[in-house]
């Protein structure tokens, strides 16, 4: 099994019904994994903070969401997170691909990738750098598990140690 299945396990075994994405290069393993379940909706979405509507939505309509999107347009959810989701206590998961840490070549993504963690912790949001594939599925699980008890979001940071990663003279 690939790291994409065992996510959409995860994210199955926890009633995820819809998931939000954006285009992603590294994330297309799961986001195609996603489209091909009867179990998931799935939206595309132009902007990662109109992913976080999306998925409130989704919670006011008794449905869990997930967002899938990379690390660097993450940050640009943090004002829906503050003003949505973390006040009006929605949950939901995202799931993101982490840059700017090993294996980065790319200059412009390391001070948000990097940062992230402590960025989110900042603002409230529960976070877990998946890092090792054997945990993908149990991890996702629990992830949205823990989103949806709590009524909070959480998001998870897929590491290259589990989807690889672009060489430099790629």
């Amino acid at each position: 099994m690939s790291w994409a299945t065992d996510a959409a396990d995860g994210l199955e075994a926890a009633g995820i019904g819809l998931v939000v994405y954006l285009p992603d290069t590294k994330l297309m393993p799961l986001i195609e994994e996603v489209q091909t379940r009867d179990t998931f909706d799935t939206v595309l979405v132009t902007r990662e903070e109109e992913g976080i509507g999306v998925a409130a939505g989704a919670w006011l309509g008794g449905q869990r969401a997930a967002m899938l999107c990379q690390s660097s347009g993450l940050m640009n959810t943090f004002n829906a997170f503050a003003s949505l989701a973390i006040p009006a206590r929605i949950p939901l998961l995202g799931m993101t691909m982490r840059r700017g840490d090993l294996g980065e070549f790319n200059i412009a993504q390391i001070p948000g990738g990097y940062g992230l963690p402590r960025m989110l912790e900042e603002l409230g949001v529960r976070n877990h750098c998946l890092d090792r594939p054997e945990d993908v599925r149990d991890r996702t699980q629990m992830a949205v598990e823990t989103a949806f008890a709590t009524c909070t979001p959480y998001v998870v940071l897929l590491e290259t140690t589990v989807t690889g990663y672009k060489k430099e003279n790629q």
